[in-house]
């Protein structure tokens, strides 16, 4: 790596263009009140410009800072505390969201472009409130500008320059953490969208009837990438830690379900207030929450005030300024909210307990509460400690959140099984009985078979196995009838055209319905490795066999192999049943010398065997390793039922308003 060479003024090229886009962001901000005090309207439409221009200059700076990590430049203190001439060139690229000072560029770089998409989707469609959308946007970025220039500045450089770097975090050197913090930034950085609108509807007075057509789809976009995004999370905590598990409200998993509990609350409020114009004031305190829960979720990652294997910064100044920027965007957004709320008064009431618009609402209670509870359960062991002055420390661990969520989720699955078979305004109770009548049978069913097959057990498995059925057998119903009465309309029509006619005449309905479907699957992996889990810990010698769940394991031995950037021992076992091997590894990083585990998983549709290898012990001139062998039923339920929900959130994405307003079944439908 040459100092003087084009590489290393390249990176002050990047460093420039990130300045310049702070000065071109604070105008961005400042143009709709330079308008307005210079009474030169055509200031507004600085901020369409400022938009793209914002784009480009971070991007410059993104590209600059990659090009450094793939060159091996380091002169970057960045790069060099990040980076190794050994770490493949995927992870290379990755390692600019690796740690604090990149993580929160791509968090920007993520922002700015949302923002250039919303300018040129709102300069056809809403170009008089364009401009202060671009100005919430534009004053967001610079207090996230703020924080990179000056606290967090990934161009800043090293003298002396080292010969190499100190590597990426070897737990970093993965697949799923190239992806997954991408994806969480996405859906955290997308509901910064809804609270422009939001905002700007506060200040200008926007009626809820033109604006929350618009925030739906961004609502949902920032919904399926949060979503995508904590399903990558699992998987990679589920093979990669090492202990069998996949969630394990770790503060920072729960920064990111926060926003996506309210934000679920969110998706199901807008339809709301679309179809029966209700709920425009909650809408606007979910919008606010959701993104603020957001910025929550930066504060906990990057201020030093968790110790976790997701949190980066030490430095209490970096926790400070985005404490005091996180606290400042939420007096000022419910300080508006406060003023100008009442402005967005519901036009209609509730008809009837018995209707569908009341079980949404019920649904956002239900969510707001299960996100209150793990509001608190996050931030109380911090808030204790902090004005304890650290004397007082304690763990709110998995029994408090399990105890909580648990009952909450169940009542969701209720909900999702009654609410579609309810209409707008008022139910027929008659009728209502009618639709119910064959999915409340299926659940009994189901729950009776659980609760005989499997005696004894935690009441969980009977109750959860009773209400998937019945969320399960009510899509079903609604479909068989929906396709039954298109026969009716259509009686020259296949049977196979029907199914799919139904579904794509109606996709943001039938999406919905896929979505929760994907849930009740999710719901069938969750139940099947939380309650019937069986794990074992032995120590063994090769030709051993340990025997767990049914599933007899013989261990073959070890053998070590090098690779680029670490050393690994491999345990090698034969899955006696299936005549397969699982392949656990140990792995050592030599840069940093940390040790990582690295999990051997058998799957089938019914059941993961997962094992783990531990250290190894000499006893009696005899190599003893131990391991630890999980079987996880249902496991993989959860990650196709993560592809179930994204494959509804496409059907739902994919029929746009028009289509719904001009489509005769998609009317009929709406309307039973």
């Amino acid at each position: 790596m040459l100092l003087s060479g084009f590489g290393f003024h390249l990176v002050e090229f990047g460093h420039l263009a990130a300045y310049l886009a702070l000065v071109v962001a604070l105008i961005q901000g400042l143009s709709p009140l330079a308008a307005r005090l210079l009474h030169r309207p055509e200031l507004t439409r600085i901020n369409f410009h400022a938009s793209i221009a914002m784009f480009v200059l971070t991007t410059i700076g993104a590209a600059t800072l990659i090009h450094a990590f793939v060159t091996g430049n380091y002169s970057v203190q960045y790069v060099a505390s990040n980076s190794n001439s050994h770490l493949p060139i995927f992870y290379k690229v990755a390692a600019l969201w690796g740690s604090h000072e990149g993580s929160l560029y791509l968090w920007v770089w993520v922002l700015t472009l949302f923002t250039m998409v919303v300018a040129f989707h709102g300069r056809r469609r809403y170009p008089d409130r364009l401009p202060m959308v671009l100005a919430v946007q534009g004053l967001l970025m610079v207090g996230f500008f703020g924080l990179i220039l000056f606290l967090s500045n990934p161009f800043l450089r090293l003298f002396p320059v080292p010969a190499d770097g100190r590597d990426l975090n070897p737990l970093l050197q993965d697949p799923g953490m190239v992806f997954h913090p991408p994806m969480l930034y996405l859906g955290y950085v997308g509901f910064s969208v809804p609270f422009a609108f939001a905002m700007t509807a506060l200040i200008t007075r926007w009626k809820s009837e033109f604006w929350i057509v618009h925030i739906r789809r961004w609502a949902l976009i920032a919904w399926g990438f949060l979503t995508t995004g904590i399903l990558l999370g699992g998987w990679w905590a589920y093979y990669e830690l090492g202990w069998g598990g996949y969630w394990a409200w770790d503060p920072v998993e729960n920064a990111s379900f926060m926003p996506w509990l309210v934000g679920t609350a969110l998706v199901h409020s807008i339809t709301v207030q679309e179809r029966r114009r209700m709920l425009h004031a909650w809408n606007l305190f979910l919008v606010i929450t959701a993104f603020s829960l957001s910025l929550l979720g930066t504060f906990l990652v990057r201020s030093g005030v968790l110790s976790s294997v997701h949190a980066f910064a030490v430095d209490p100044g970096r926790g400070a300024y985005i404490l005091a920027f996180m606290v400042t965007v939420l007096t000022v957004s419910f300080g508006i909210f406060l003023a100008r709320g009442g402005f967005q008064e519901s036009e209609e009431g509730m008809s009837s307990v018995l209707s569908r618009e009341s079980l949404f609402v019920w649904n956002n209670v239900i969510f707001t509460v299960a996100a209150a509870c793990v509001l608190l359960g996050t931030l109380y062991p911090l808030a204790l400690d902090a004005l304890s002055g650290g004397q007082d420390k304690i763990t709110v661990g998995a029994p408090y959140f399990n105890a909580v969520m648990v009952p909450i989720f169940l009542m969701v699955l209720l909900l999702m099984a009654v609410a579609p078979m309810v209409p707008w305004r008022k139910a027929n109770t008659e009728r209502l009985r009618r639709r119910l009548l064959v999915p409340v049978s299926l659940a009994v069913v189901a729950g009776s078979i659980m609760l005989i097959a499997a005696w004894p057990m935690h009441w969980t498995a009977p109750v959860a196995s009773a209400l998937i059925a019945f969320v399960t057998g009510t899509i079903a119903m609604d479909y068989a009838r929906a396709v039954r009465q298109r026969r009716q309309q259509h009686a020259t029509e296949t049977l196979w055209r029907a199914l799919w006619r139904t579904l794509s005449f109606n996709r943001r309905h039938w999406g919905g319905m896929v979505v929760h479907l994907g849930i009740a699957i999710i719901a069938i992996g969750l139940t099947g490795s939380g309650v019937f889990r069986q794990e074992k810990a032995v120590v063994m010698v090769p030709g051993e066999i340990v025997e767990v769940g049914g599933e007899r394991l013989r261990f073959d031995g070890v053998r070590s192999f090098v690779r680029d950037n670490y050393q690994a021992i491999q345990g090698q076992f034969t899955l006696l049943n299936k005549n397969v091997l699982v392949l656990p590894e140990r792995r050592r990083y030599p840069v940093q010398d940390m040790p990582t585990t690295e999990s051997g998983i058998h799957s089938t549709l019914w059941r993961d065997v997962y094992v783990v290898l531990a250290e190894p012990a000499a006893g009696n001139g005899v190599m003893k390793w131990g391991v630890h062998v999980y079987v996880n039923p249902l496991v993989q339920w959860i990650w196709g039922g993560g592809m179930v929900i994204l494959l509804g959130l496409f059907l739902t994405l994919s029929m746009r308003r028009r289509e719904r307003a001009t489509s005769p079944a998609a009317v009929i439908a709406e309307a039973r």
